[in-house]
């Protein structure tokens, strides 16, 4: 996978941009069961003109794939139907709101994930800069005994 500048990731082998929106989604799915995963549907493969564009197919050894849920965006209202899907012998439409606000703060807890990774990243690579200061966010980080020459 190869990240492009506008945060979409585009993959080489079929020639499809996926947001990194979608990234996180299917890594949310990952994480909750290893054996689902998000796939794109296709326009010619979409029932109707108007079809889902996205779905989550159930992957488990020594069965046939099956689909688990569709959904027209894919954010926390494609989670929460999975969630639904899971809870299928309890029907109750609170369940759907429960399940939505669970797949937000999930959706939250990654993105949060992922900005501590990218600001340990950024701290590690100004501990590993021996040779110069270092300005990120307007705050000069100069090194111990490096004289002053701006």
């Amino acid at each position: 996978m190869t990240r492009i500048l506008n945060g979409n990731f585009y993959f080489p082998v079929n020639g499809q941009f996926v947001s990194q929106t979608q990234v996180r989604i299917n890594e949310i799915l990952q994480d909750y069961d290893k054996s689902l995963q998000l796939q794109w549907i296709p326009p010619n493969e979409r029932m109707g003109d108007s079809g889902p564009a996205f779905r989550v197919v159930h992957f488990q050894e020594g069965s046939a794939p099956y689909l688990v849920c569709t959904a027209d965006e894919c954010d926390e209202r494609l989670l929460a139907k999975v969630f639904e899907a899971d809870q299928q012998n309890n029907p109750n439409k609170l369940n759907f709101i429960e399940n939505y606000n669970n797949a937000r703060e999930l959706v939250l807890a990654k993105q949060r994930e992922e900005q501590r990774m990218e600001d340990h990243e950024l701290a590690a690579s100004i501990i590993r800069n021996k040779k110069s200061s270092y300005i990120h966010g307007g705050i000069d980080f100069e090194r111990p005994g490096r004289s002053s020459s701006r």
